[in-house]
């Protein structure tokens, strides 16, 4: 059993779950160096400054550094270098800077991406949370470093794909088995389910015309609109339910994890329109619970949903998911698919994915 030490400048949301997940279905031993969620650019600039004025927990020197996305690593190490010298790090990417959306009109800020390249640089190993993701990353760096005046050097990007791997995120699943599940009325309208944040990368907007168009085409149907508001919400939400009300049967973030698990018994489609995914928590755990996808054919969903359900269940653009809602919603159920989806969700629960992290942390200490 190893020693780790795990440093997360941005303890809050999907990144937390994820980190107290792995925790506790870990056979290794971690201490946490963590930061709360606050805005992402401080945590990004300061957090390793913040981070390294703190010895690690316990006082003594672990077999092993794991640090996020959120880290700006190599500053970390220079600041530590007195105890962390030889100490072997593995860079996590939940994210990347690169080709994480931007809002439009506004630029790509290199800083964060520099320090996500210079972060993968200086890290022994570097893992992604899906082949998707790496690829991306991966690709990001190649067109970069073909531009003239660029600031990489090849070596440094064959390095890092070199020593890049893919371990899942963990999603904790069997607390839904515990929700009671609630008996479909028949002739109930399908239920329409929104888990996702609120704000411009998640494209609410595209959402919300979509399903504005389908109520005025007279399809019945019914909304669950959850998910995360976030510190900068979009209102496509708050205008979708004061102009379809009557369809409305939640509005909000659920009070409760058993509220949630509830929520998601009772949909029936589970949408994204959002304009990255690099893994999809809230997928897994709709698809968990026996929600149909309706998600764009680009990102990860394609590894998360089963292929035998791609034609049914993606779509290449706005146009392309109203024709597929209103073909499923005029079916009034979903396609007959739960054990699919479950199976296809469970090869991402912490028992199958933690014996993954355990085998790579062992591997990375093994050739310190």
């Amino acid at each position: 059993m190893a020693t780790g030490l795990f440093i997360e400048p941005f303890y809050g949301g999907s990144h937390r779950a994820f980190l107290d997940g792995l925790v506790a279905h870990s056979r290794h031993e971690w201490q946490l160096l963590t930061l709360p969620e606050g805005e992402w650019r401080r945590r990004m600039r300061r957090g390793a400054q913040e981070l390294a004025s703190a010895q690690p927990p316990g006082g003594s020197v672990p077999d092993v550094i794991v640090a996020t996305d959120m880290l700006d690593l190599p500053t970390y190490l220079a600041l530590t270098r007195r105890w962390s010298a030889g100490v072997p790090v593995l860079y996590y990417l939940h994210e990347n800077q690169f080709t994480y959306p931007r809002i439009a009109g506004t630029k790509l800020n290199s800083w964060f991406g520099a320090m996500n390249y210079l972060s993968a640089l200086a890290a022994d190993a570097v893992a992604f949370n899906s082949n998707y993701h790496r690829d991306a990353f991966l690709g990001a760096l190649d067109t970069l470093a073909a531009q003239p005046n660029n600031w990489l050097r090849e070596e440094g990007v064959a390095a890092i794909r070199a020593k890049s791997q893919v371990l899942p995120v963990g999603v904790e699943l069997a607390w839904l088995d515990g929700i009671a599940r609630p008996e479909r009325v028949a002739g109930r309208a399908p239920r329409i389910l929104w888990n996702h944040r609120w704000e411009f990368d998640k494209a609410p907007d595209i959402f919300a015309r979509t399903i504005t168009r389908l109520a005025a085409e007279g399809i019945p149907f019914e909304l669950i609109l959850a998910g995360e508001p976030g510190p900068n919400p979009h209102p496509a939400l708050g205008d979708l339910r004061a102009a379809l009300a009557g369809r409305v049967v939640h509005f909000g973030f659920a009070p409760s994890r058993e509220a949630y698990g509830e929520l998601l018994w009772e949909a029936d489609f589970a949408v994204s329109t959002t304009r990255h995914e690099f893994f999809g928590i809230g997928a897994v755990e709709a698809m968990y619970a026996g929600c149909f996808p309706v998600a764009p054919r680009q990102f990860n969903y394609p590894a998360l949903v089963p292929p035998e359900l791609h034609a049914a269940a993606l779509y290449d653009d706005e146009a392309g998911l109203l024709a597929l809602l209103r073909t499923l919603l005029s079916a009034g159920a979903p396609p007959n698919a739960p054990p699919l989806l479950r199976v296809s969700a469970e090869r991402f629960a912490w028992d199958l994915v933690a014996p993954e992290w355990d085998a790579a942390i062992v591997a990375l200490v093994a050739n310190r």
